[in-house]
């Protein structure tokens, strides 16, 4: 593929980039347009791409003074070729209004002959995206999307002791003492990490979704925005986070059985930490599914609760369709897309 590809209207000066892997300093440039974090990054997608099959490219929006940029997968389905939001917390990230942003994506995703997208709108950013552009609303008329549970660490270390759960404050309280036996040699972390992390898929019967070569577990460890902690001798438990433009995310939890106690107390450690770096937010993510334990877990934290709205957009309208009655599927608000991936 091109390193880049474009869409230009002299009318109204929109260009729409695809920038692909191979073109760092173009991916780089398009992110400093934008607030973002850590899953827009050139490092991050670099990496995620040793352990996908598919093609992963930046959407870059440009109208001055309006911008934004979304990590892409193209994902080959036969023939054809529909287009999915990365693994991680990404989605579209906007500076400014971007109120031509809906239908220049659309106009150049039907340029590029793509079928459909499931696409996402990174829960820091506000959109000018709505139900016509395949935005999902829920019952309570709140927009429909994965929920992200957000810590403002520019206040106070004791303030943010102070907000989470009394069950997080007892329990970091009793665990004290373990902070100054965190690791945070990513070279030991490294050795160890891959193995532990297959015992965590394996216990919690996690998706292929969550299938991470050492290629890129070890990428991921040698970046700079890169915060990886542990604990235990052996190394039983570790957390990694990482981080971008003030921006952090959990992003994953590992741990043997006996080593599951731990991850409280280092979430804690990786907050002091994020803090001292000067991050200003620390998305902690939410549940599987709403209202799970791990929804529960991490709401304990404190944090802003928030959402990452999900589109779900149609570009070649007959192949959609198509594709969906090769499969036996239907198209249905709130459930999977597209149908005929299901």
């Amino acid at each position: 593929m091109a390193p880049a590809r474009a869409e230009r209207s002299q009318e109204s000066a929109v260009i729409v980039r695809l920038i692909s892997l191979a073109s760092p300093a173009d991916w780089d440039a398009a992110l400093t347009r934008v607030p973002h974090g850590p899953a827009h990054t050139h490092w991050y997608n670099a990496a995620l791409s040793l352990s996908v099959e598919d093609e992963i490219a930046l959407i870059a929006y440009a109208s001055p003074p309006d911008w934004a940029a979304c990590p892409i997968v193209l994902r080959r389905h036969g023939e054809s070729i529909d287009i999915a939001i990365p693994y991680g917390i990404g989605g579209f990230a906007i500076c400014g209004e971007c109120k031509e942003l809906p239908d220049a994506i659309r106009r150049f995703a039907g340029e590029q002959g793509w079928v459909c997208g499931y696409l996402a709108v990174h829960p820091l950013s506000r959109h000018p995206f709505s139900a016509e552009d395949g935005l999902e609303w829920g019952e309570n008329g709140l927009e429909r999307g994965p929920l992200v549970y957000r810590l403002d660490l520019s206040m106070s270390e004791p303030h943010l002791f102070a907000s989470m759960h009394a069950t997080n404050r007892y329990e970091i309280r009793r665990d004290e003492a373990l902070l100054s036996s965190v690791i945070t040699d990513a070279a030991a972390i490294g050795r160890a990490l891959p193995e532990i992390y297959e015992q965590t898929r394996a216990r919690v019967g996690a998706s292929d979704a969550y299938r991470f070569s050492r290629a890129t577990l070890a990428a991921w460890l040698s970046s700079p925005g890169c915060l990886a902690l542990g604990l235990g001798d052996p190394l039983q438990a570790v957390v990694i986070c990482t981080h971008a433009a003030g921006v952090a995310d959990y992003f994953i939890n590992a741990s043997t059985d006996p080593g599951r106690k731990y991850t409280r107390i280092l979430i804690w450690a990786a907050m002091r930490e994020l803090k001292r770096l000067g991050i200003r937010y620390f998305n902690l993510g939410g549940g599987v599914r709403d209202g799970d334990t791990l929804d529960a877990f991490k709401r304990r934290f404190g944090g802003e609760l928030t959402v990452r709205p999900i589109l779900k957009q149609v570009y070649c309208r007959d192949r959609f369709v198509e594709l969906c009655a090769q499969a036996g599927a239907m198209e249905r608000a709130g459930s999977y897309f597209p149908p005929y991936r299901q």
